[in-house]
């Protein structure tokens, strides 16, 4: 059996999407890891992972807009969100399938 890696999910301070992904995270009971994007330590970890930096950077800085899904080595933002708010069919897609 192979192990199942967690999600981890960006966030930051004072994010209501942050808080909305979270909380439907926790009510449809899927477990995962949270990392707030203002850790140095964390973001020098992502400043190493080639990925992040090809989707979230160019020659002067990195835009990051939390939050984040990291899943098998790939980055979510912008597919989760509708003008609306969290696209429930696409979370439940993501993390139920």
């Amino acid at each position: 059996m192979t192990e199942m890696k967690l999600p981890i999910i960006v966030t930051k301070e004072d994010c209501h999407r942050c808080h909305e992904l979270k909380e439907w995270l926790n009510e449809n009971d899927v477990k995962y890891i949270e990392q707030d994007i203002n850790d140095e330590k964390f973001v020098n970890q992502l400043l190493q992972d080639k990925n992040f930096v090809q989707t979230f950077c160019d020659a002067d800085e990195c835009i990051v807009n939390t939050p984040v899904v990291i899943m098998d080595g790939s980055y979510y933002f912008k597919e989760l969100w509708s003008q609306t708010g969290l696209r429930k069919n696409k979370a439940e897609e993501m993390f139920l399938d």
